[in-house]
């Protein structure tokens, strides 16, 4: 393990974002779990990557935003109010972003909409990790879930994001997607063009050795 990698998990309030992190990292919630609104917490864990390594990433738990009044975002210029957006320190040393909905809730998704315009605009051209999770908290009508969950799977696509769906509830329905951000944050070094070190000393010997002889 090498550097810490810095993810903030964010998304509209009430859509599990706390439970994910603590059943990913703990595996501590049940049915009788409940959570206050959060503000901000940091969660530290060792996530393996798809090649078999661990790496070490800081989850930036937020306080959830509100829904947008007016349905998904239509203007690239439109204005947000302070508790739709993210806030901006967050932009500035984020590698990975980690949105999540409730795939019961289709206000919720269009918050990621927002939400991935304003990341966009604002993160300064550097490259960064996103993945979309939709996180199922509870019941509901099996036609509004399959389409709010089908709505997401096609704007991830436009947007070329990874999309997931998963429940708190399930801690194995929560690997793939952080295994998935962690290989994507840490992945494989290339190797270098100039010739290794080793070939190098031994090409210094074998002509010492002619000059020798």
């Amino acid at each position: 393990m090498g550097k810490t990698s810095k993810v903030v998990v964010c998304g509209m309030k009430g859509v599990g974002k706390t439970a994910v992190l603590e059943q990913l990292i703990y595996g501590n919630v049940n049915l009788k779990s409940s959570f206050y609104p959060t503000i901000e917490d940091i969660y530290v864990a060792n996530i393996e990557t798809d090649r078999g390594t661990k790496e070490r990433v800081c989850f930036y738990d937020t306080a959830g935003l509100e829904p947008p009044l007016t349905g998904p975002p239509q203007s690239p210029t439109m204005q947000l109010t302070a508790n739709q957006v993210l806030q901006r320190h967050y932009l500035g040393f984020a590698e990975g972003f980690v949105m999540v909905y409730d795939t019961t809730q289709p206000e919720s998704l269009d918050v990621l909409m927002y939400l991935k315009k304003d990341i966009d605009r604002n993160k300064d051209k550097k490259e960064v990790v996103m993945l979309v999770i939709g996180n199922r908290t509870g019941p509901d009508d099996i036609n509004s879930l399959e389409n709010t969950c089908s709505k997401a799977a096609n704007w991830c696509a436009r947007e070329k994001i990874r999309h997931f769906e998963v429940t708190a509830m399930d801690r194995p329905s929560l690997y793939e997607p952080f295994i998935f951000m962690t290989t994507k944050l840490n992945p494989v070094q290339n190797k270098t063009a100039f010739p290794q070190l080793s070939t190098l000393s031994k090409l210094t010997q074998k002509n010492n050795r002619s000059d020798a002889i």
